[in-house]
């Protein structure tokens, strides 16, 4: 089991929930350009032995993008999907997403 899946296991949320607490409300990226940004990162941290400061970057810059993308109300992978299958797309009720989690002040 790689870590996106360890990550996405038990992270359903729903939607109501997460409008709640937007962290990226005046993000102006489009869905087109989160999803290639989450690749990019994808690419990096997936698989990388950890140590490496560009590999904790590019894990963290995968979640930034992936909470981004739940607040547009798009998913990557749905329950009980194996990560192989696993594409964005517009959520659903078994959707999968990615945890909040706190930044740090500027």
């Amino acid at each position: 089991m790689n870590l996106l899946a360890i990550t996405a296991a038990g992270l359903l949320v729903t939607s109501a929930t997460q409008a709640k607490d937007l962290q990226f409300p005046d993000a102006s990226e489009t869905v087109e350009e989160l999803i290639a940004l989450w690749k990019d990162s994808n690419s990096t941290c997936r698989g990388a032995s950890g140590g490496d400061v560009k590999v904790a970057a590019a894990c963290l810059s995968r979640s930034v993008y992936g909470v981004a993308l739940n607040e547009r109300d798009w998913c990557l992978g749905k329950k009980d999907q194996v990560n192989a299958e696993m594409t964005w797309h517009e959520c659903g009720e078994d959707s999968l997403r990615f945890p909040p989690f706190k930044i740090p002040e500027q």
